[in-house]
């Protein structure tokens, strides 16, 4: 028979795995949220630097007076246009790229989308009847002309309405 000490002592144990697990638990999926907020926010930020340097780029052409390269600036990859590097864009292609992991950009020149592969995708959803969570999230480039025929600005602009709430 055991003691009725030691039978405690396994008990507590047992209380403290569980309690450690829990918190371990609760710990993880935070930090996730936060993975994923950093990711989104990853996102934003790159294409806010693509829009200030197409902006620039544009500027600059009009300033030279060359319209016919304005006017063809839908069709190229904002990080041609920006002149922009990053270790987290793969390039361009027609369609996806072979086996491209999360976290990857790249320009589809079929579509003409600059294309996002998330990591995490627990929060992103499509802003359809399904609501599911898209595999990526892409962008067109749009030029502006103003009322008089003037281009007035180029922006990246979600080819497809989307959501991504991680809120930690």
């Amino acid at each position: 028979m055991i003691p009725a000490s030691r039978q405690r002592n396994y008990l507590q144990s047992a209380l403290y795995v569980v309690i450690a697990g829990l918190v371990a638990t609760v710990l993880l999926e935070k930090l996730l949220t936060y993975a994923e907020a950093a990711e989104k926010a990853s996102v934003e930020a790159t294409v806010s630097r693509l829009n200030s340097a197409m902006y620039a780029r544009l500027a600059l052409l009009v300033l030279r007076g060359e319209q016919q390269v304005v006017g063809a600036l839908d069709a190229e990859s904002p990080f041609r246009i920006a002149h922009a590097e990053s270790p987290a864009y793969l390039g361009e292609f027609d369609g996806p790229p072979p086996g491209a992991d999360g976290g990857k950009w790249y320009f589809d020149r079929s579509r003409r989308e600059l294309v996002y592969l998330p990591n995490l995708k627990r929060y992103l959803r499509a802003d359809d009847d399904a609501g599911l969570a898209p595999e990526s999230i892409s962008f067109r480039t749009e030029v502006h002309k103003s009322a008089t025929g003037a281009y007035s600005g180029v922006v990246l602009v979600p080819a497809r309405q989307w959501r991504w709430d991680p809120r930690p």
